[in-house]
């Protein structure tokens, strides 16, 4: 029988010999490329759909702006906020994107002389395309233009 020092010797020149032997790493390569590959295509889903919302969010941004301006140039409330709108649907449809609801509201606003045009517009925007690793599916994206009338112009 051995000894424990003699045991553990020998599970030491076991171990050396194991750790020290060729191995045969046929296949590893298949395995490293599907992992990188994995984790390659979800960066790419996180990057593309990054760039979607702040794109969306820019468009909207602009088409506030643009319903403010033309909203702004209108000489009645009425025929501002139709101008508004219009502005504001043409602005998203220019760049290629459609919202499945589309809001444009004038809250705030003083239409007069020196006033100013406050218009908020609000896109639900179907982001479906690039779900993925907790990317919604839709997303409400919402923006605020102050344009003011000018001074010197005269309204009824």
């Amino acid at each position: 029988m051995l000894s424990h020092s003699q045991r553990v010797r020998r599970k030491r020149v076991r171990l050396r010999t194991r750790l020290h032997a060729a191995r045969d790493e046929r296949g590893y390569t298949s395995v490293e490329l599907l992992a990188m590959t994995t984790v390659l295509v979800g960066m790419i889903t996180v990057v593309v759909g990054g760039g979607r919302i702040v794109d969306s969010n820019s468009q909207v941004d602009d088409a506030a702006y643009a319903a403010g301006r033309a909203a702004s140039l209108e000489t009645n409330f009425e025929a501002a906020q139709v101008a508004g709108r219009k502005a504001a649907e043409n602005s998203l449809a220019d760049r290629g994107k459609a919202c499945t609801q589309l809001d444009v509201s004038f809250a705030g606003t003083d239409f007069r002389t020196s006033g100013q045009v406050t218009v908020r517009v609000t896109c639900h925007a179907n982001l479906s395309d690039v779900v993925g690793f907790g990317l919604p599916g839709a997303k409400n994206f919402s923006s605020t233009a102050v344009v003011p009338i000018e001074q010197y112009r005269r309204l009824p």
